[in-house]
């Protein structure tokens, strides 16, 4: 159950602006990584532009639901995370051939999109997805890409690629695991300031590799 402090900022519980605040904080650390991203071109790169795209529009939407109790919000923000997770899930997939990638691609989309539209067939099912939703982003995008990002950090040889992924896998972890599991207990000032932390621990750790890596 989420539980409001009571505290307003205008004419918006707190809890709801800093949800909202953080969507908009997500789409603008992803407007920053656009350039690294189409730059570098790398899996790791692109699964963390896609992970603040989709944060950014989940939060955002969330944030709109609660404060309208509207429930087309929540099911924008959880679309946001079905369509985000499969392309987050390039990065797991990175090993395999181009082929076999492709090929898993699709079908993840096709599984992620199923599990929407069965979703979306009756109102009962519709409020259930929020909830459904936060264990779906923690345990796909918070324990299976954010964990294989760290395994392969902590065992990558080359320093800067290393660095990237720990602080990627960070992020993702705080985000996806952290303030999820706080929303689901009802903290959701608590969820919000890990939310906040962690797009700060995935620019702050690819700022830091490339600042060094252009003076190697």
């Amino acid at each position: 159950m989420m539980n409001f402090s009571g505290i307003m900022v205008g004419v918006f519980p707190l809890e709801i602006f800093l949800m909202s605040l953080s969507g908009i904080f997500y789409i603008f650390c992803a407007a920053f990584l656009w350039k690294p991203y189409r730059k570098e071109g790398n899996e790791l790169i692109g699964a963390l532009f896609f992970f603040l795209v989709y944060q950014s529009l989940n939060m955002f939407f969330m944030g709109v639901e609660m404060y309208t109790h509207n429930i087309v919000y929540s099911n924008i923000a959880s679309l946001a995370v079905f369509v985000g997770s499969v392309y987050m899930l390039k990065f797991p997939f990175s090993s395999f051939s181009k082929r076999t990638r492709d090929s898993l691609f699709i079908l993840s989309l096709i599984v992620a999109l199923g599990v929407y539209l069965w979703f979306m067939q009756t109102m009962e099912r519709q409020m259930e997805l929020m909830h459904f939703i936060l264990w779906y982003d923690l345990i796909i995008n918070g324990i299976v890409v954010g964990g294989f990002m760290l395994m392969l950090g902590f065992s990558a040889k080359e320093k800067w690629f290393r660095v990237k992924a720990l602080g990627g896998g960070s992020g993702i972890v705080t985000c996806c695991i952290v303030a999820n599991s706080a929303m689901l207990s009802g903290a959701l000032i608590t969820s919000s300031v890990f939310g906040f932390i962690a797009p700060v621990l995935i620019l702050g750790s690819l700022a830091f590799a490339r600042k060094n890596q252009a003076r190697v």
